[in-house]
């Protein structure tokens, strides 16, 4: 496996963890098999650049945060890791609503405007 490829997967599966999201919410954002996204966090498929735009947007991060070697990494990596408390409110989100942030984030302009008219439009069937 090449080095680079395998510090890429590990700052996948570390913010996919910090953002307590599972292969398969993450595959279903990108809309790609679990397996085809496993395989990107383990390093057995590199990842291109439009998926690494993707993938920052669904981890709400930097995309050179998941690039390897960027010098100031760590101290990004120490903040998401202490923001990542249990008892912050955001992290008391269920599986299933991890997930549909997980997807809103891997959507295009467009197609957040389309989700967000969407919920607008169900809330209003509530009143």
């Amino acid at each position: 496996m090449n080095p680079k490829n395998k510090e890429v997967a590990e700052k996948l599966r570390f913010y996919r963890e910090a953002c307590a999201l599972s292969h398969q919410q993450v595959a279903d954002a990108l809309n790609v098999e679990r397996s085809t996204y496993t395989k990107y966090e383990t390093g057995k498929t590199a990842v291109n650049v439009t998926l690494l735009l993707k993938l920052a947007n669904i981890f709400n991060v930097n995309p050179t945060d998941l690039l390897p070697d960027v010098p100031d990494n760590d101290e990004r990596s120490d903040r998401l890791r202490d923001s990542a408390r249990a008892d912050s409110p955001i992290y008391q989100l269920s599986k299933d609503e991890r997930g549909l942030i997980a997807r809103y984030r891997g959507l295009s302009k467009a197609e957040k405007k389309q989700a967000m008219a969407l919920m607008g439009n169900l809330s209003k069937k509530d009143d």
